[in-house]
């Protein structure tokens, strides 16, 4: 009976949040909970719908986060085939929809557009229908089917005038003049200043970007520093400093810092700052990624307000100005961020970048604060490589609180450059809209200390980490033998699910061992989302003799263990290149659960090191065991003559 009536009560309720609100309903009624009654609301709710929509989720997280790409995309397709609720459905054909896209291929374009119908089918969002609109027509024009993609645009633009349904219109016009009249639509729409390019005897480029005709000048008001971290950016970074010094905002200081480059940025700067009092050239001692640039300016800043422009990117006359008149107006407000879109350098279209049909969203890199209130609490920037926007937004949401930090609706006030080499080549440490590899474990890793630290100021320089990061964070690069970092023992199993036993093991070889000990993170398919690193194994990673080990990397090691085999069984794309000259899989359990299959670890582990290595059961009784069920791969398997033992391996010098 209660089961019944909690169906009644909660079926309506279901049914309204999902289908009558809005993407921007939904988020405004969720910002009215803490995250205590948000747990609590979901405990009620709990049900066949919600465990079905939390399947959907970590579907999803296996997809992106975990890289399971043909495992989990294909229980996305058995998701979509098998579900009968039609939310559910269309949720699952629009992520469809969008995987096949977000390929960029001509390919993936003609599946995507397989799903279409079904991601619309009863869908009364007007955001969601536009962004399946925008995703459709770029699809088309993926397939040449540029008239096509029009048709959509102009379907949907028939319906709802939208920033994003403008850009996508001028995507779909050859002749960039009529492209830039759909842009300065969007200009309008925001009450910016049209933009254009400066008149040259050449066809424009990305360097001739200019707002046009704005001769007004604000020199009064509080001074605003500019902080411009640059490394090899001599040809792209003219029009940066062109476009800053040329803001209506005219009392700023310019920190242009160079990362010790290889070309002639610092000349260029050099230039600037001789022709401008206002531009200040200064430089990091040795090469160390923009955070560390960005710290050293930071020292240098005399404003009240302080805001980031990257080396080679283009920012609006105006967007100085509008960021501080609101922190001028709103004084509880920290920090602020406005709004920009990714501009392809050679064809100067505007660029997803992974997000679901919007060209438009927050530019974290734009963000202003004010200086001395920040420096005080929150210090400085982590001093990584790349990833440490999200990290510092962190920071100063939890110590100034949730609504102290504001992301502005402002129209595209940046238009990023997005080089042909960033759009083809999926870098190992980028970010296209999820996190994984490198940048999924620093989240873990500052997740993790945040909730633990005392104190969330970070100092500069940061001569101890205040929280271990993997290597290529670093700001000081390891040297490196052809690529490869060297470790006496790499140690791989999910980290997320390692017993107690494991962790004694662990621990005693560290304690024993004077060498390097590198950790793999494999996952295991299947284990929750929320899952993290267990946080015995989080506490003993030292940047030192304990390393967590990345997707990305090259290592060398003289012995590879593999836990526990079962991580093997599902293959997933985020695991770093180990070169071993001995692999050892240690068999503790047999494969007792569905779906677990010692050909498919075989195979996978061969696809990982290349090699099978030596099998290690535990007891003699796994051994025959696995011999007498699992004929299919026992062949192949080199089994070792006698049973794992813990001791061999603490007996074996490592220093």
């Amino acid at each position: 009976m209660i089961r019944v009536m909690k169906k009644v009560v909660l079926a309506p309720v279901d049914w309204v949040v999902y289908t009558v609100l809005n993407e921007k309903q939904r988020k405004a009624l969720t910002d009215i909970f803490t995250e205590e009654q948000k747990k609590q609301i979901k405990r009620i709710i709990t049900g066949r719908k919600q465990a079905e929509r939390q399947k959907l989720k970590q579907i999803k997280y296996h997809l992106y986060n975990l890289g399971f790409t043909e495992k989990a995309l294909g229980a996305l397709e058995d998701y979509y085939t098998n579900i009968k609720d039609p939310q559910l459905k269309r949720l699952a054909a629009w992520e469809l929809t969008l995987w096949h896209a977000n390929q960029y291929t001509k390919e993936g374009a003609g599946k995507a557009l397989e799903y279409i119908a079904a991601a619309k089918n009863g869908e009364n969002d007007a955001d969601q229908l536009r962004r399946i609109a925008i995703v459709q027509a770029e699809c088309h024009e993926m397939c040449n089917e540029l008239e096509k993609g029009k048709e959509v645009i102009n379907g949907m633009l028939s319906t709802q005038r939208h920033a994003d349904l403008y850009l996508a219109a001028a995507n779909l016009e050859d002749a960039l003049d009529k492209r830039m009249e759909w842009v300065n639509k969007v200009m309008e729409l925001y009450k910016l200043q049209p933009i254009g390019f400066t008149q040259t005897d050449r066809s424009p480029v990305y360097d001739d970007l200019q707002t046009i005709a704005l001769d007004r000048k604000i020199e009064d008001g509080p001074k605003v520093s500019v902080i411009l971290p640059a490394f090899k950016a001599e040809e792209g970074i003219r029009v940066a400093i062109e476009s800053i010094l040329s803001q209506t905002w005219q009392n700023i200081e310019l920190l242009a810092v160079d990362d010790c480059s290889p070309d002639n940025t610092a000349k260029v700067i050099a230039e600037y700052a001789e022709k401008d009092s206002r531009v200040k050239a200064l430089s990091t001692p040795v090469n160390s990624g923009p955070y560390v640039a960005r710290n050293i300016a930071l020292d240098h800043a005399t404003g009240d307000f302080v805001t980031i422009n990257d080396a080679d990117d283009w920012s609006h006359a105006e967007k100085i100005e509008i960021q501080v008149k609101h922190l001028l107006d709103h004084e509880h407000i920290i920090a602020n961020t406005s709004e920009h879109s990714r501009l392809t350098e050679e064809e100067l279209k505007l660029y997803r970048r992974g997000t679901p049909g919007k060209y438009i969203f927050p530019n974290m890199s734009s963000i202003m604060f004010r200086r001395k209130q920040v420096l005080e609490k929150v210090g400085y920037w982590d001093s990584v490589r790349f990833a440490a926007d999200g990290e510092f937004k962190r920071r100063l949401i939890k110590v100034f609180g949730k609504n102290s930090y504001v992301d502005l609706k402002t129209g595209p006030l940046s238009l990023p450059r997005q080089s042909v080499t960033s759009l083809t080549g999926s870098s190992a440490f980028g970010y296209n809209g999820f996190f994984m590899g490198v940048r999924k474990e620093y989240v873990e890793a500052l997740e993790y200390y945040h909730h633990t630290a005392e104190t969330l100021r970070y100092p500069f320089p940061m001569t101890t980490r205040v929280f271990p990061v993997p290597e290529p964070m670093w700001p000081k690069r390891e040297e490196k033998t052809d690529g490869k970092r060297f470790f006496h023992l790499v140690i791989a199993t999910d980290f997320r699910i390692i017993n107690e036993e494991q962790i004694s093991y662990i621990k005693e070889i560290y304690a024993r061992n004077d060498g390097r000990i590198g950790l793999v993170q494999i996952n295991q398919y299947n284990v929750a989302p929320s899952k993290t690193i267990n946080d015995s194994i989080r506490n003993m990673l030292d940047e030192d003799r304990l390393q967590m080990l990345v997707y990305g990397e090259q290592i060398q090691t003289d012995k590879l263990m593999i836990l526990n085999p079962i991580v093997l069984e599902a293959y997933q794309r985020y695991v770093p290149t180990v070169f071993a000259k001995s692999l050892d899989v240690i068999v503790d359990e047999l494969p007792s659960h569905e779906g677990y299959h010692i050909s498919n670890c075989l195979k996978h582990l061969k696809q990982y090191f290349d090699q099978s290595g030596t099998w290690y059961p535990a007891t003699l009784e796994i051994k025959n065991a696995l011999i007498e069920h699992h004929t299919e791969a026992s062949g192949e398997i080199n089994f070792s003559e006698h049973a794992w033992e813990k001791s061999w391996v603490y007996d074996e010098k490592t220093n």
